[in-house]
């Protein structure tokens, strides 16, 4: 039986192995902020330019737009970088040199996934600090309330990522074979960005119009219902935790945070595809 100390260190030595990525990301990342920043600068410049400026408030109808910039960015990025480190380890075959160390399936999926949270949440915070940057050097933007917005965002996606790699794990248990990869299934839990009460009635209202019948025109009653819908389902995205838990931190509302689902259910998978995924035996992968 291995220590924890000897797994620790092997989990530290494919972060470090996978933190070293090309060169071309980095510049790419810092040139599309670049960019960015400089097509926002003249808005940046304008909002400056009036004599009466009013302190930054945040509001429920400016708080969704922000968080949804930064929960698509950090999504898209968590579901790249991971695809890049546990798929690509695959598809190389250098999954074959790993399973000789004296690893389990869970000691590659922490190290894999802390490699995707470290490497995301650099050129994440690279790219939205950099395109609002012209708003933060003018004072406009309050720079602390949108890094708070930011780092909940990217804590939302990577909840939601772990979730479905662990899962995988479980299912891969029961089935007795790699029914879905924790790349594929990662990427499917990240579009719970989708099931945000936003998202939601955004989505229920375009089939509502698609299936609804002809020459019937669509009522303020189907529109409440839709919403109410989207609000029932919304609590199992963990967006929607992190945008409520910031408009209580900002005094938008009082309202509980919804907790009580993504939690606990949060907290069962990630028990059951741990202790499924230390009976795996790694070779899942090639099989």
């Amino acid at each position: 039986m291995i220590s924890w100390e000897e797994r620790l260190r092997l989990i530290l030595a494919i972060v470090d192995k996978d933190r070293r990525i090309p060169v071309w990301m980095w510049i790419t990342t810092f040139l599309i902020a670049l960019v960015g920043f400089f097509l926002l600068l003249p808005a940046a410049l304008s909002s400056v330019s009036y004599s009466f400026r009013p302190t930054w408030t945040w509001y429920d109808y400016n708080l969704r737009p922000y968080y949804a910039v930064s929960a698509a960015l950090t999504s898209l990025l968590l579901g790249l970088t991971f695809a890049h480190f546990h798929h690509g380890e695959v598809h190389r075959g250098t999954i074959r040199s790993i399973i000789l160390y004296p690893v389990d399936m869970n000691d590659i999926t922490i190290a894999k996934l802390v490699s995707s949270l470290i490497v995301s949440a650099i050129l994440s915070t690279v790219l939205f600090v950099g395109v609002f940057g012209g708003f933060f050097l003018v004072g406009y933007f309050p720079l602390g309330d949108f890094l708070a917005i930011h780092v909940t965002a990217l804590a939302m996606s990577f909840l939601a990522l772990a979730v479905g790699v662990f899962l995988a794990q479980a299912i891969a248990h029961v089935a007795g074979r790699m029914l879905i990869s924790p790349t594929a299934l990662g990427a499917i839990f990240l579009l719970s960005i989708l099931m945000t009460e936003t998202g939601l009635t955004f989505l229920g209202t375009q089939v509502a119009f698609l299936m609804r019948p002809s020459g019937r025109g669509f009522t303020i009653a189907d529109f409440e219902a839709i919403r109410s819908i989207a609000q029932s389902l919304s609590v199992f995205s963990p967006h929607h935790v992190g945008a409520r838990v910031l408009a209580i931190a900002f005094g938008i509302t009082g309202m509980w945070a919804d907790l009580h689902v993504i939690v606990p259910l949060a907290a069962l998978i990630f028990a059951g595809g741990y202790l499924f995924g230390k009976k795996l035996y790694l070779d899942v992968f090639i099989r």
